[in-house]
């Protein structure tokens, strides 16, 4: 009979944030082809549900003839891959990536956890708390954000979960911005956010606002030229709300 609840040591990591790797006790490993995280991130935004194998055919191979041919190969390496990393024999793939219920598919949670459930784990109780404990959840979230969103796996899909995390990435910052005292932190805040999201108007207004409250008169300078640069990318120039703010802060000093 298998075990599927490992000791606490056993337990994997499955990485899709900024880099894409699977972690355990045995070893870590990475750098297969685009297929493999183009599954495990399927899998990873069906915590919640089971992945059919129609719906990962045509996510993974959407103008093939016969996609699903090709998912039972995948399935295989990539449940081998996983046992590999935890130190398992091969024929627990099963025990990995579970079939429930003649359904669908699912990762065993409790083999293994993924990054981006942590995440939005974090910014879902990050929803509901208050003070410090706010503060701690939108901290630990943003530290976990090392990068973009299955950076390797260039499907539709998977470029709009990825802007969905940043987008709530970028928000985070903006609170814990809102929530910070002190405002030097309060600009790495918003500087980071604008980073993130390099045309947020409204959080380079903030900048520029920080930076008038600190005496930092190049620093807006400098933010300003930033945004314009970006939006001139793009074929666009600020706000003229964003233009009167510039204004005014230069004009005061």
């Amino acid at each position: 009979m298998v075990t599927t609840r490992p000791t606490a040591d056993r337990r994997g990591t499955i990485r899709l944030i900024g880099q894409c790797v699977i972690e355990g006790p045995n070893r870590a490993t990475g750098g297969w082809g685009t297929d493999t995280w183009a599954l495990l991130g399927l899998l990873a935004e069906h915590r919640s549900a089971l992945l059919t194998k129609a719906m990962a055919g045509d996510k993974l191979w959407p103008e093939a003839a016969a996609p699903n041919d090709r998912f039972a190969g995948l399935l295989k390496a990539t449940r081998a891959k996983m046992c590999e990393a935890l130190g398992m024999p091969g024929n627990y793939g099963r025990v990995v990536i579970q079939f429930k219920g003649g359904a669908g598919y699912r990762i065993n949670p409790d083999l293994y956890g993924c990054d981006v459930w942590q995440i939005r784990d974090l910014l879902a109780a990050a929803a509901v708390a208050t003070g410090l404990e706010k503060t701690t959840a939108l901290t630990a979230a943003v530290n976990l954000y090392t990068g973009p969103y299955l950076p390797d796996v260039p499907h539709p899909w998977a470029r709009q979960t990825a802007d969905a995390l940043n987008r709530g990435i970028v928000q985070a910052l903006a609170q814990l911005a809102d929530l910070e005292e002190h405002p030097e932190l309060e600009a790495g805040h918003l500087e980071h956010a604008t980073e993130l999201d390099a045309v947020a108007e409204h959080l380079y207004r903030r900048r520029m606002d920080v930076y008038a409250r600190l005496g930092r008169t190049q620093a807006v300078h400098y933010c300003y030229d930033e945004l314009r640069e970006q939006l001139r990318t793009r074929g666009r120039k600020p706000s003229t709300k964003t233009e009167q703010i510039y204004r005014e802060i230069i004009d005061s000093e």
